[in-house]
């Protein structure tokens, strides 16, 4: 009988653990991030809970314009402009299509950064056109 219960809470701690490594809860593991769509983007943003990190290179930026309120950072810059970053503000990675942002929330963890989402979509699919504001030259 002992064995039994000693089996079924070993069971019940594993599959905890599991859960927690497949689930962690966002601001409880530090250097998480946590991938989400556009319309979670959104929800974060009209929330005012994150600034978009755009790591955009700067031609793309000109031709699509720029997010209301994102701040500019091209990806093979980020890792030399990290002070001007708080780490304790909650930022949005965002590229293109998605790939490039991934890196940055990689960097941005690394580096000690706590609230990082990495947004799985990017600039190509940006459903929200009145949010674009023109790059001037």
């Amino acid at each position: 009988m002992k064995k039994m219960i000693l089996s079924t809470l070993l069971l019940l701690l594993g599959l905890g653990t599991t859960s927690f490594a497949n689930n962690p809860s966002y601001n409880d593991v530090e250097g998480y991030y946590e991938t989400v769509s556009l319309s979670e983007v959104m929800d974060i943003l009209n929330k005012n809970k994150g600034t978009l990190l755009d790591i955009r290179n700067s031609d793309e930026v000109e031709k699509t314009g720029l997010v209301k309120g994102a701040k500019h950072i091209p990806l093979p810059e980020l890792e030399n402009r990290l002070p001007e970053l708080d780490k304790d503000e909650t930022y949005i990675t965002f590229c293109a299509s998605g790939n490039r942002s991934k890196k940055a929330a990689e960097i941005l963890k690394k580096n000690g950064f706590k609230n990082i989402y990495n947004s799985k979509d990017g600039m190509n699919t940006w459903p929200y056109k009145d949010m674009i504001e023109p790059i001037k030259k």
